[in-house]
């Protein structure tokens, strides 16, 4: 039987609350964008989920070990950011259920959501769609939300799959009747893809009203293009060593 521990710190009156998923996934789309948004407002936390489903990204049982040198379960935090219409939870973490604790992980989300009175849910991550640079695909649990959708700009995606907690979550959501749809930026980069969580992120302050500004986020991109073009190098670089190491004949061991 699976431990799983919600431990909560405040219960707010919320105002038709919305949950907003952000998780590790493909090109830390989801992650960052979530996170940023939880940083750059400085929004405190009310809850946190632990459980025997969530483990270490190697798919160990174990802790992680902060920057400033404490330790933590891997977990699910739940942060609060009170707006005019609607007041949103966001959910963020350092890692994502094992495949097998998906289901389970994400009804014990929905319960405490619902507890909160929310009915709609919002998952964000990364997709691969060559040639759509800066781009954000939708899909929704409904034609109308998808129509809704297609006006704010985002393009529809007409077929294929998301994995993960990005697709359990809202699927699970849709099967107990919340309103749910999924935002997905395109990447270009499978490791990690700053550009495409802007757009999620952008899309985001869109939809639920939020203000906040973007130029930590622009110095984050600029640093990361730097840093990549100078790993460019360095990889070309080493090629270059390499291929002469070929090239040249290989010296006698006694000279």
């Amino acid at each position: 039987m699976a431990f799983t521990k919600l431990v909560v710190y405040e219960t707010p009156k919320l105002k038709e609350p919305i949950l907003v998923q952000g998780l590790p996934g493909l090109g830390l789309v989801g992650k960052l964008a979530v996170d940023y948004i939880i940083e750059e407002l400085k929004l405190p936390k009310i809850a946190e989920l632990y459980s025997s489903h969530l483990l270490l990204p190697q798919g160990n049982a174990g802790i992680f070990i902060e920057i400033d040198g404490t330790f933590n379960l891997p977990r699910y935090e739940f942060y609060l950011y009170k707006g005019e219409e609607h007041d949103v939870i966001f959910l963020a973490g350092n890692t994502q259920p094992v495949a097998w604790g998906q289901y389970e992980v994400a009804e014990k989300v929905l319960e405490y959501f619902e507890k909160m009175g929310g009915k709609t849910v919002i998952a964000v991550c990364g997709t691969t769609a060559a040639g759509e640079e800066s781009r954000v695909f939708c899909t929704a649990d409904d034609p109308e939300t998808l129509e809704y959708l297609k006006k704010m700009g985002f393009k529809v995606s007409s077929s294929g799959s998301v994995t993960g907690a990005c697709g359990v979550l809202p699927g699970l959501a849709k099967v107990k009747g919340f309103k749910t749809f999924i935002l997905m930026g395109s990447v270009q980069r499978t490791y990690v893809d700053p550009e495409a969580a802007r757009e999620v992120v952008k899309a985001l302050v869109e939809i639920l009203k939020i203000k906040i500004s973007l130029e930590d986020l622009d110095k984050m991109i600029k640093d990361f293009r730097k840093k990549e073009e100078e790993m460019v190098k360095l990889r070309e670089l080493w090629e270059r060593v390499e291929e002469r190491r070929r090239r040249e004949p290989e010296q006698p061991w006694y000279v």
